[in-house]
């Protein structure tokens, strides 16, 4: 169960951050966005995108 919770919490967090990137106007905030959106969908598979510092 604890696992299913987990999930919808992730990807409940990924709705934010896909929302809140399409609403951004600044560029790198969008992107910024983006990425935390690929993490928090990546947590059920287990894989996250490695350090995005910098790029």
């Amino acid at each position: 169960m604890q696992r299913d919770d987990d999930l919808r919490y992730f990807y409940g967090r990924a709705q934010l951050e896909l929302n809140r990137a399409q609403r951004a106007t600044d560029p790198a905030a969008s992107k910024a966005h983006y990425r935390l959106a690929d993490c928090y969908l990546a947590q059920g598979s287990d894989r996250c995108l490695t350090d995005h510092h910098g790029r």
